[in-house]
């Protein structure tokens, strides 16, 4: 599938939940950090994105089988206090490092080469920064938690 394939059906939340893999979230940041202008839109999408797929699984799972599934709300989800299998530490330091780590012009087959312990599920690219203490904490899972090991670098793209 090719970017612009595999990005219209995460923004269609019409992904499966066998695709929604660790390394299709990676692809998905990476995506929006090559194709936004800023570091803060690039995280925006990719935390309102994940929130809304994760939104659109929950839906699907609720449904009868065979089940016509109800027309698109126009309004979006109201925002929870801890949104299902969203993680704003993982999120946000993900997209922080990815945005450090990319090279401008980059393709994603090149990226993943060099950045092999971003692929890696076990974390261990976070866990340079986080202990597992402060990284899987609750209060991690709903509001970002600063790293207690190693700073998170800058990403290239401009801060605003």
């Amino acid at each position: 599938m090719t970017d612009d394939e595999f990005l219209t059906k995460f923004e269609q939340r019409l992904l499966h939940r066998a695709e929604w893999t660790h390394e299709a979230h990676v692809r998905m940041a990476w995506l929006y950090v090559a194709r936004s202008a800023t570091y803060k839109a690039a995280r925006s999408k990719v935390r309102s994105g994940i929130k809304k797929l994760n939104t659109a699984f929950v839906a699907r799972a609720a449904r009868p089988c065979g089940a016509t599934p109800p027309p698109e709300p126009v309004a979006e989800p109201v925002a929870e206090e801890k949104p299902i299998g969203f993680h704003e530490t993982i999120t946000t330091a993900f997209v922080r490092l990815i945005a450090s780590r990319m090279r401008p012009g980059e393709k994603f087959a090149t990226f993943r080469q060099r950045n092999p312990d971003l692929f890696d599920r076990k974390l261990p690219a976070l866990l340079a920064h986080y202990s597992k203490e402060v990284l899987f904490s609750e209060e991690a899972k709903v509001k970002f938690a600063q790293p207690d090991r190693e700073p998170l670098p800058k990403p290239w793209l401009a801060l605003v």
